[in-house]
């Protein structure tokens, strides 16, 4: 009887083994996914604005902003504190985005210069530390 039981528990502990190794892998793969997503979004709202800042048409302003929420959504995922400085600097900046495009169109250079360092690296300080200096100055132009 109790050799029946050690193996009713050794087989219940390689069951609970392989799920466990199967669950950390989900979300590792699933980490990196958002990872991709987080740099890719970046990269197309840099794209997206170096068009609308040669062609002036909207709806490239319009498709920038957009992936620049996904991104923010992504860095959101990935870091799990909605109080993060960077996120709430990104979230500074797509509000005036979303509502005060005039505002953001006549700093688009800024906005392309501090994407473009984002867009070599998401987790390059150096990209938020220029979103941080671009919150500011819409922060303080409302002023």
């Amino acid at each position: 009887m109790k050799k029946r039981t050690w193996v009713t528990v050794l087989i219940v502990m390689m069951v609970l083994s392989a799920s466990c190794f199967v669950f950390w892998r989900q979300g590792r793969i699933e980490h990196a996914k958002m990872a991709d997503l987080c740099q890719g979004s970046i990269c197309r709202s840099l794209e997206s604005f170096k068009e609308y800042s040669v062609n002036g048409d909207d709806h490239l302003y319009t498709y920038g902003v957009a992936e620049f929420r996904s991104f923010m959504s992504a860095y959101l995922y990935l870091n799990d504190n909605s109080s993060d400085p960077e996120y709430l600097d990104c979230n500074v900046i797509y509000g005036d985005m979303a509502l005060n495009p005039q505002k953001v169109q006549a700093n688009m250079q800024e906005i392309v210069e501090a994407l473009a360092i984002l867009a070599d690296d998401y987790t390059d300080p150096t990209g938020y530390i220029r979103l941080n200096e671009l919150a500011n100055l819409f922060r303080h132009a409302e002023e």
